[in-house]
């Protein structure tokens, strides 16, 4: 028996290392892997990445006694239970995982999916795409943590033998009785549910910094592809109407994007000090980089352009009300995760 827990501890572990690398599957500190062990949930913890599975301690467990009695109490505002003393936080998402029934539970913002996840009408796309190659639902968005849990155990109340999970503006959820099971399925949506990309790039593409926000402070994005969020019309034109499309963006990237000469001026960066935004987007010029921008910063407008390439050029796109914008940048739970040590 102890064989078998040390194989799906290892297995589990060598998965989130391997998918915590593809930044099409795991943005930064984002997702979360669970695996439940008898009375015991072992969940990752808030604020670490999937990528240093095998290197770090991120798993923390928890009483999943208490956690499911809680639940049949319709308690989903509950401190999950501390199996051994930490200074982690389990993660914002523990309930997810103490509700699916399953073994292994992943919870993951993989982008293919999440750019249909952040159209208008994901069902019906999905239905079409996926039809019944696996046993799913679909959530609309609330807040991540109890508002979701709550959503989530009305679904489970009616479907119960569901496998995946597909949250609207957010991600998807799935269950397996095993990692491999767990591979497998997602897979499977990756593939069911790809996009076409819209044709953007071009081979050999460079771009001229322009000397009004040449400095210590600023300089242009390294990376080419994520520059044309200011020089492609196309991606340039959601920047103000369709900024934040799920809570990550708002978190570690804020409920506005900083365009110069709309959003933001020149005079507005000598007034804000250090708290300058990450980046800053000179339309026609190409974005600028803070030299204090973090990789879990780097990563999200990664991932925002990654998810707008994977957008027909018609599509309206579904963004968070300002009410849910509030509430995640007020919120203590995510001004801890963001408060935690740089990830290198």
């Amino acid at each position: 028996m102890n064989t078998i827990k040390h194989t799906t501890r290892e297995q589990v572990k060598a998965f989130c290392a391997r998918i915590g690398k593809d930044p099409l599957l795991v943005q930064g500190a984002g997702g979360n892997v669970s695996w439940k062990d008898g009375n015991m949930l072992w969940v990752k913890a808030s604020g670490t990445w999937l990528a240093d599975a095998v290197a770090k301690d991120i798993f923390i467990p928890l009483d999943l006694v208490d956690l499911r009695q809680a639940i049949a109490n319709e308690n989903f505002h509950t401190d999950p239970r501390l199996v051994v003393d930490s200074e982690l936080r389990p993660s914002i998402e523990t309930l997810l995982h103490a509700l699916m029934p399953h073994k292994v539970v992943v919870h993951l913002h993989a982008v293919e999916i999440l750019a249909h996840l952040v159209r208008t009408d994901p069902v019906a796309e999905i239905e079409k795409l996926i039809g019944g190659a696996v046993k799913w639902c679909c959530v609309d968005y609330y807040k991540p943590g109890a508002e979701l849990a709550e959503a989530v155990a009305a679904h489970l109340l009616q479907q119960p033998d569901i496998d995946v999970i597909f949250l609207q503006n957010h991600g998807v959820v799935i269950g397996g009785a095993s990692i491999a099971d767990i591979d497998i399925i997602l897979q499977k949506l990756v593939l069911l549910l790809q996009n076409t990309m819209a044709p953007l790039l071009v081979d050999g593409e460079t771009f001229e910094a322009a000397s009004i926000l040449k400095s210590q402070t600023y300089s242009l994005c390294s990376d080419l592809e994520v520059n044309q969020l200011a020089t492609n019309n196309y991606l340039s034109s959601r920047l103000e109407s369709e900024w934040v499309l799920y809570p990550d963006h708002a978190v570690f990237l804020g409920g506005q994007a900083s365009i110069l000469g709309h959003s933001i001026s020149l005079d507005d960066l000598d007034d804000l000090d250090e708290k300058k935004p990450a980046f800053i987007f000179d339309l026609g010029i190409g974005v600028y980089e803070s030299k204090t921008a973090t990789t879990a910063q780097k990563v999200q407008l990664r991932c925002y352009y990654d998810v707008l390439i994977r957008q027909p050029l018609t599509e309206n796109l579904l963004t968070l009300s300002p009410d849910a914008i509030a509430e995640l940048l007020d919120w203590d739970a995510e001004k801890y995760r963001k408060s935690l040590p740089k990830h290198k």
